[in-house]
């Protein structure tokens, strides 16, 4: 026999028992079919260990009477006016992109017709029978309020 194939034999047995599940398990060849030799290795185990927190937060609100925080009341619903017994007009929404030759021949610029790569937004409020001395409009950055004497 060569030496070398001896040692190479007893090295591939030491690597095969080092990558063993169990201490013990030396003659178990394929007794219980293949089995994995990777170790649980995740990239969560690395690092330190972070505690869990169980239950849920509590926020501290500034006065214990009030039903909601403000994180829970939806946005722009303070500007429902729902006892208002003025009907709604009919509107509508477009919206508008600034598109050049770059964009409809050659799509460079990577734009699509969503509305999300939309430039400008334009409201069209139907308004018959209003004259335009009638109109008070108020437009902030999520309401647009306009009030005429009829609608």
């Amino acid at each position: 026999m060569d030496l070398d194939s001896l040692s190479s034999a007893s090295s591939l047995q030491a690597l095969a028992k080092l990558l063993s599940d169990a201490p013990g398990d030396d003659d178990g060849d394929d007794e219980q079919g293949p089995r994995c030799s990777v170790s649980a290795m995740t990239p969560g185990s690395i690092g330190p260990v972070k505690k869990e927190t169980c239950g849920t937060s509590e926020v501290k609100s500034e006065n214990r009477k009030t039903i909601w925080n403000t994180e829970e009341v939806p946005e722009g619903s303070e500007f429902d006016d729902i006892w208002d017994p003025r009907e709604q007009p009919e509107y509508e929404i477009l919206f508008k992109q600034q598109v050049g030759t770059e964009d409809v021949f050659f799509g460079m610029s990577r734009k699509d017709p969503s509305t999300a790569c939309c430039e400008d937004m334009v409201i069209k409020i139907k308004l018959p029978e209003t004259k335009v001395s009638d109109i008070t409009l108020d437009i902030q950055d999520k309401v647009l309020d306009l009030r005429t004497p009829q609608k």
